[in-house]
Parts: structure tokens; sequence; C-alpha cells
């Protein structure tokens, strides 16, 4: 009977060992926070371009991107080929920058982050055009990388 309590205790310890090794500390929240607000950063400057914004997103099944109250993009395939043709009528970003930026992070590999951005671009017919808004990118780590798979926003000029 004492070595069946032995053998029980050890595997309830060994299930709760293991089932904690899953379990996010501080640490990890704080290294994960930094990483998606360095990305964001680093991703909303006015570099911005057509490459920079495919090479943020996951292509994988299941990705969609819903913008201004519509569902734009139901595929990372629709979301390319829609950013192309918006592309076409931007010279460049003459400013880019977020102005608020709000991570939550919900796994060891997956993190959400809310931002407010303010930017201006030079249109391809010489306007300047305002470009701020707010924006949720949901962030799954793909291969040692953070990838959107998900995201939504509302443009504000």
């Amino acid at each position: 009977m004492k070595s069946f309590n032995y053998i029980f205790c050890f595997i309830v310890l060994f299930l709760f060992v293991t089932s904690c090794s899953d379990s996010l500390t501080e640490k990890d929240k704080i290294r994960i926070t930094r990483e998606i607000t360095t990305i964001v950063d680093n991703f909303l400057t006015p570099e911005i371009n057509y490459d920079s914004h495919t090479n943020l997103r996951a292509n994988v099944e299941g990705y969609v991107m819903g913008s201004d109250g519509a569902i734009i993009a139901e595929s990372y395939g629709e979301y390319a080929s829609s950013l192309k043709e918006a592309f076409k009528g931007i010279d460049r970003f003459l400013e880019m920058k977020p102005t608020k930026k709000y991570v939550y992070v919900l796994a060891k590999d997956a993190a959400s982050c809310t931002c407010e951005f303010e930017g201006k671009l030079l249109a391809t017919t010489g306007d300047t055009i305002i470009h701020n808004g707010c924006w949720t990118f949901v962030f799954k780590q793909i291969n040692d990388q953070w990838k959107v798979v998900h995201e939504n926003g509302t443009h504000t000029h």
C-alpha cells in the first residue's frame, strides 16, 4: 500500500510540474510584451511599404482582416492582392508613428496589440492624406517569428 501511495504522489507531482511548465511567468509576459512592442514600433514608421505590410502578416489558413466596419480579406492571398491595389495610389508615407500601444499576452506563442497611430502619406496624385487610426493585431509565433493572424481596425482620417 505504501508503494501505491508513493507512486500516486509521484504521478500527481509529475502532472503538476508538467502542467505548470506551459504557464506564463511574469518574465515571459515582460519579454513577449517587449517583443511585440518592438515589432509594432518598427512597423509603424515612414518606411512602411507593401513588403513591410505583407511580411508582418502570416500566410496561414484562417488569416482574416477587418477594417472600417467590414471584413476586407478572408485569406492572406486576398489581403495581399487588395494591399497591392491600395499601394498603387501611394507614392510614400511622409509620417507614421504609434501614439498608444497596449499589448496583452495570451500565451507563450500568442499576443494581441491594440494601438493608435498617426500618419501622413503622399498619394500618387500629389495630395497629402492624413492616415490616422486604431488597429488591433493578433500575433502568433510561427517558426520563431511573430506574425499577425487576425486583425481589425479603423481609420479615423
